[in-house]
């Protein structure tokens, strides 16, 4: 069949919803005679199916369905209409608003009128900014935990036996797929218990879900595992398997550098110095690899700003004396290298507050000239008007924000003072809330603006730190009013507390 002819076969059985059928007829297909737009058809009914009963959603279909369509993204124009309104279904239906939202803005860039379309996108813009999930990350952890534990004997037994490796990646990707939407982890035996290294990929907000997860991990799981977070440091003798090649850290050298971005390590390598004229990016990516292996991840993360790669060589030290280089740079702090010290480390930095005219709605953070934060990816993209950040918390039922009240009625003839009253007000509240829900929150910084003072946080479950805040707002005399923001730009506020007290 012509692929027109196909199409037209498709379109009556949508006419008649007869999905299942359109599915088969499509798997059925010689390769040839699957397009893009005969797949894109292929997503379209998987999307149907898995949505039938809302209330036992597909989820796997709705995963293929996405598989599907960004499979064949680069097939159609960017703005393409059908292909991002069926991309935007899927990923609301799977709980990923915020990635949902921005498929839904392509789809109307060149098209209007879709009124099921656009009826669904406001439902999307509403859940990005209330973002009470269908199963939030609170439990995802309860059930991800329920799931490990229930399968993780088979997964120590393809360990134990060798077994291949995509047999036991795939094992423990599904194992972890109940709480993480894209798990990276590494598994092994050490000689005494099996371990599972989470590795946030040198993201931090994923090292704040990962361990979130570990200290929720229950005994029948830890008698056999160490939940490690971050690659850890590894046997001075390993070597890694690169296009065919065996690299191992002896063969690299390295030197030290401070500049404009912070601390910066470059190396050198004659097997990488090829490839930074092939495949650049795939280099550097293999160096990153041999770092966390050499220093482990967390202080990777946490100490080393930018990396490079020489192509001649140069004067410096083996990689294998770069540890005992970094614990004399920054070994004087105390748990330099724990991941506990990590997450609580802030950095602090001021900003220029815009001022708003009059009649002008103040913007939520534009005002602020004093902040602090332990996930500054959070409040740099939040200013530029981007949300890869917060779009990678929504996959995983994790809702990033800030509550937000008025400065002024700390006001104080002594600016110390001042700055007193708005910490220990902030204090009172992050202690009232992780009092009521604080298995469900993570502070994670605040801000102090001309108009208003901010605390940031990450909720677990947000109904439930709403809630708490909300109960706060109610019993307190300070202050006139409080709202919720999601560190989004293109959404309006959750109301805390009214003017009137309500």
């Amino acid at each position: 069949m012509t692929e027109k002819q196909i199409l037209e076969q498709i379109e009556k059985l949508n006419e008649q919803e007869r999905f299942g059928e359109i599915a088969e007829l499509i798997e059925k297909l010689g390769e040839k005679e699957k397009t893009p737009r005969v797949l894109s058809e292929l997503a379209r009914a998987y999307i149907s199916i898995a949505v039938k009963d809302y209330d036992n959603l597909n989820v796997g279909l709705l995963k293929r369905s996405v598989e599907i369509l960004e499979g064949i993204e680069d097939k159609f124009p960017e703005n393409d209409h059908l292909l991002n309104f069926r991309l935007g279904r899927a990923l609301f239906y799977l709980d990923r608003a915020g990635a949902a939202l921005e498929r839904f803005n392509k789809a109307f860039t060149n098209v209007t009128g879709d009124k099921d379309a656009e009826d669904i996108a406001k439902l999307c813009h509403n859940r990005v900014t209330l973002p009470i999930f269908k199963k939030c990350f609170a439990q995802r952890i309860a059930d991800g935990w329920e799931r490990f534990a229930a399968g993780e004997s088979e997964l120590r037994r393809l360990i134990s036996e060798k077994a291949d490796s995509d047999a036991i990646t795939g094992c423990c990707s599904e194992l972890l797929s109940e709480a993480f939407s894209n798990p990276c982890f590494e598994v092994g035996f050490n000689g005494e218990k099996y371990d599972l290294i989470l590795s946030p990929e040198m993201d931090k907000l994923m090292l704040y879900l990962y361990d979130a997860f570990k200290k929720q991990a229950p005994e029948s799981v830890t008698k056999h595992w160490n939940i490690l977070l971050g690659r850890q440091q590894t046997d001075k003798n390993f070597a890694l398997g690169f296009h065919g090649k065996q690299v191992a850290p002896s063969e690299i050298t390295v030197r030290t550098e401070q500049d404009e971005n912070g601390f910066k390590i470059v190396g050198y390598c004659e097997q990488l110095a090829p490839l930074l004229v092939e495949n650049r990016g795939e280099a550097f990516w293999f160096f990153d690899i041999l770092l966390d292996m050499t220093l482990g991840e967390i202080v990777n993360m946490r100490y080393i700003d930018t990396i490079d790669l020489a192509e001649k060589p140069f004067e410096g030290i083996p990689l294998l004396e770069l540890p005992a280089e970094m614990e004399k740079l920054f070994g004087e702090k105390e748990g330099w290298d724990s991941v506990e010290s990590y997450l609580d480390n802030y950095s602090g930095y001021e900003m220029q507050p815009r001022e708003f005219a009059e009649d002008e709605y103040p913007t939520p953070r534009l005002d602020a000239f004093v902040c602090f934060s332990t996930v500054p990816q959070l409040m740099f993209e939040y200013l530029n008007g981007e949300h890869r950040t917060i779009n990678k918390a929504d996959n995983d039922g994790v809702a990033a924000g800030f509550i937000f009240f008025p400065a002024y009625v700390f006001e104080d003839d002594e600016n110390a003072k001042r700055g007193k009253k708005i910490l220990d007000f902030r204090d009172e509240l992050e202690a009232y809330i992780n009092g009521k829900a604080g298995e469900s929150v993570v502070f994670v910084g605040g801000a102090s603006g001309i108009d208003n003072c901010y605390l940031d946080f990450l909720a677990w479950d947000l109904k439930a730190v709403l809630d708490a805040a909300a109960e706060f707002f109610a019993k307190q005399d300070a202050v006139p009013w409080a709202y919720y923001q999601s560190y989004r730009t293109d959404v309006g506020v959750i109301t805390l507390l009214r003017g009137d007290g309500e």
